[in-house]
């Protein structure tokens, strides 16, 4: 009887296990929403009305898996666009803010968006939110890193040095693309391509 008892017992501790290992809740969806994963008592606005430099990390505000799906997305690489004059003026051997930060974007949406805007740099500019006429006649460079991941790739806080007044909270671009900040690049883990 008690080894039947002992069995019994057995076999719904096992069921239990079995039950709790199904739980999909550890799962990373195919698309997650920024709108659906504040925490309680957040949301954009009130990450925007703290002053610069004293918001709080992401991770504060939003879910875990939002933070771990959206950074999955630069696992294909990051990649942004500058001026070729200010790779000249501050050099090579390490580019980004001297704030160990570097805005990015995904590489595939880079690519992306410079097939859709076959590289004409006024459309380049209204697709990434930059005031018109910014980049106008300047040689620009395309910068892709191919590993992210080992420079720390992160979402924004908007304390950053490059942060300014079009920054939204989540690491989205107001044009919707994806953004994540990384280490400054040392030389050997980017790749300079005219555009």
């Amino acid at each position: 009887m008690k080894k039947n008892l002992l069995h019994l017992w057995l076999l719904v501790l096992l069921t239990a296990v079995s039950w709790s290992c199904d739980n999909d809740d550890h799962e990373i969806p195919d698309s997650y929403k920024l709108e659906d994963s504040w925490k309680p008592g957040w949301n954009s606005q009130k990450v925007l009305d703290m002053a610069k430099g004293q918001r709080p990390d992401p991770s504060v505000y939003l879910d875990e898996k939002y933070i771990t799906y959206h950074l999955g997305k630069f696992a294909g690489g990051a990649a942004y666009l500058v001026t070729k004059k200010a790779l000249d003026d501050y050099g090579r051997d390490t580019l980004g803010y001297p704030d160990n930060t570097q805005f990015v974007m995904t590489k595939t949406e880079m690519d992306a968006m410079l097939v859709k805007t076959n590289k004409d740099i006024s459309k380049i500019e209204k697709e990434l939110g930059i005031p018109a006429d910014s980049w106008k006649g300047k040689p620009m460079v395309i910068i892709q890193i191919p590993n992210p991941k080992e420079l720390n790739v992160r979402v924004p806080s908007g304390n950053e040095m490059g942060a300014n007044n079009l920054w939204l909270p989540g690491g989205e671009l107001p044009t919707g693309y994806s953004e994540a900040v990384v280490n400054k690049i040392p030389k050997g883990k980017y790749i300079e391509t005219p555009l």
